[in-house]
């Protein structure tokens, strides 16, 4: 019954809903990644994405089933996600501190840099904005949100969009990277 009417758009309903399964999906949440503020970012995401796509949530048979799988799949993606950006960073450290030493470092060091920074200017005001201040100043996604004056939930959208779109912009960009590796391997 409150599935439907929130399928019709009755945020009371899904206030309701909301306040009935919050605990279940934080707990869930908290299982998994056995900390309390990415349990809570999950499932407040849960409940954000079940009421943008609550045209659809007509569909869902057994409530309890989606919002576990739901919570579940969120949570593997963001650890995915984290490890690869770890991966990544941990790849940028070693290459920058082992690997190369010489001026082509710079070289390459800046011609990365240069593609990335032309890639955040592609963002959004807004996004690039958020991501310039997650990235470069270190801030949580709550000091953000203050000095910019929006959600904590925006923030942290406008930075995986961010985030996302930037790894879209190096994938495109990676024949260039890869020419340049090429180029100053092969000078050595």
């Amino acid at each position: 019954m409150l599935l439907g009417r929130m399928t019709a758009g009755d945020a009371d309903a899904f206030s309701q809903l909301f306040n009935r399964y919050w605990d279940k999906v934080y707990s869930t949440a908290l299982v998994f990644t056995k900390s309390s503020e990415l349990a809570e970012d999950t499932a407040q995401e849960v409940f954000m994405r079940l009421w943008q796509n609550r045209g659809k949530a007509g569909e869902i048979d057994n409530l309890d089933a989606f919002l576990f799988i739901a919570t579940r799949n969120l949570i593997y993606n963001r650890l995915n996600r984290m490890k690869l950006e770890e991966a990544y960073s941990h790849y940028l450290q070693y290459q920058v501190t082992t690997l190369h030493t010489g001026p082509e470092t710079f070289a390459e060091e800046r011609e990365l840099q240069a593609i990335i920074e032309a890639g955040i200017q592609q963002l959004p005001p807004q996004q690039q904005k958020a991501f310039r201040l997650s990235r470069e100043k270190g801030l949580s996604h709550e000091e953000i949100g203050r000095q910019l004056g929006i959600s904590k939930a925006s923030v942290k959208d406008y930075i995986v969009k961010a985030i996302a779109f930037l790894r879209r912009y190096l994938q495109e960009h990676a024949a260039i990277l890869g020419s340049l590796y090429l180029i100053f391997s092969q000078k050595k």
